[in-house]
């Protein structure tokens, strides 16, 4: 059956968590696919006064996703850019920094553990590395009442405000006219919504083999993991923010996301709405939906509580 299953595998992982500020609920699900290669993020304390939350969208393994939730967070967190609350640069140059040390011997190793589920201790041989995967990535940081999205591919992250549902971030496609232009000057192709006929996305983070151009910084390469960002200051309408991968996108607009989680948020916990709308997102039979619905999925609802200062 190729890359699914003769069965979704059903079962979730999910976490919850709350502070004075914000509660969230986080929950994924390996579905129809042969294996899981999504990971997420959810920190509500990055420092004292912020929260962090963000969903990775691997492809081509779990080892670049898995990576960036070991990494991101603190090199966001220690960086200068940050310390100096420069967020939105803090956000760039620590995605950036993601393929860096992915390129690093002890990247490289890590890479190699995770793909070959070893421990952290186990010896290996940087020549023998044949990870060739990426993740999307799209990030929210919540510091008082403003929100920083910061993202690279089709993963999405949505803003509820008294129930219309406002997009916080851009689906990266290699058709986008900007994209496009891009990856044309890299030496790059498009066929049939494809980088180079093969990913369908024009952002992430790895995906190394793309990003070979020595003549141009790592910002203009045909793939790149510069995020776009954006900043937007909560009003007291704001309810909670979804971040999912495509494999829920796919399956229910913006505005259906939001509508799923209002219907249900204050009558159930976010903990069984996350997990209910990855059940409404799985599709009965591989074949139902021109083979939508049978990706992993992720999600992460976090509510705000008012006033959020």
């Amino acid at each position: 059956m190729g890359p699914y299953l003769s069965t979704p595998k059903t079962e979730k992982r999910t976490l919850t968590g709350e502070s004075p500020r914000m509660r969230f609920a986080t929950s994924d699900m390996q579905g129809w696919r042969v294996t899981m290669e999504d990971a997420r993020i959810a920190k509500l304390d990055l420092d004292a006064n912020t929260a962090f939350f963000g969903v990775y969208d691997g492809h081509g393994g779990p080892e670049v996703a898995e990576f960036v939730t070991r990494h991101l967070p603190q090199e966001l967190a220690q960086s200068q850019a940050y310390r100096e609350g420069r967020l939105d640069d803090a956000l760039r140059q620590s995605y950036l920094r993601m393929d860096e040390l992915q390129q690093t011997p002890d990247g490289i190793r890590e890479l190699i553990r995770i793909s070959r589920d070893l421990p952290e201790t186990a010896a290996v041989n940087v020549n023998d590395n044949t990870v060739q995967a990426g993740c999307t990535a799209v990030s929210a940081l919540i510091r008082g009442n403003e929100i920083y999205v910061a993202n690279a591919g089709d993963s999405r992250c949505v803003l509820s405000r008294g129930g219309l549902a406002v997009e916080l971030s851009m689906d990266h496609k290699p058709d986008l006219p900007e994209e496009l232009e891009r990856i044309r000057r890299a030496g790059g192709t498009v066929e049939e919504g494809r980088v180079m006929g093969n990913l369908n996305l024009s952002r992430s983070i790895g995906d190394l083999e793309y990003k070979k151009n020595n003549s141009i910084p790592q910002r203009d390469q045909m793939i790149t993991a510069f995020p776009d960002i954006r900043r937007e200051t909560l009003q007291p309408n704001d309810e909670f923010i979804i971040l999912a991968c495509d494999g829920v996108w796919d399956m229910l607009t913006s505005q259906q996301c939001v509508d799923f989680v209002r219907q249900r948020i204050g009558v159930k916990s976010l903990s069984v709405i996350v997990e209910e709308m990855l059940d409404r997102c799985l599709s009965p039979e591989i074949g139902a939906n021109a083979g939508l619905g049978c990706d992993n999925m992720t999600a992460i609802i976090v509510q705000f509580k008012h006033p959020l200062n």
